[in-house]
């Protein structure tokens, strides 16, 4: 199976993203700490600014806001891997080349947007 992923531009970061989810639509931005360069996204709804969450790492197989249980998030879930299985981090690197951010909900009844 194939899963959706949420694509952005890494030579012009950060790079925002706007995605319409199941509940609403989000802007996601990309950013790349120039420090520990590691990846982050922050997050906020477009049509309420307060539902918002800053600098989610991402971390290799786990997904984005795992951690909290806002009734607002998204209930798609967003995980940085590599569907081929080679990988074990998330770089900058092997970002968009082998690793993505993929939406890897689970679908009940084979329902999926594949129909």
């Amino acid at each position: 199976m194939k899963r959706d992923s949420i694509m952005f531009d890494l030579t012009s970061l950060p790079d925002r993203q706007e995605v319409e989810f199941e509940n609403g639509v989000f802007e996601l931005t990309l950013q790349k700490n120039e420090l520990s360069q590691q990846l982050t996204i922050d997050m906020v709804a477009v049509d309420d600014e307060t539902h918002k969450i800053n600098g989610e790492p991402l971390t290799y197989g786990v997904p984005l806001w795992y951690w909290a249980s806002y009734d607002w998030l998204p209930p798609e879930r967003l995980v940085p891997m590599d569907e081929a299985g080679l990988q074990s981090s998330v770089t900058f690197g092997n970002f968009q080349k082998s690793v993505f951010l993929l939406d890897d909900s689970l679908y009940e009844d084979g329902d999926s947007d594949d129909d």
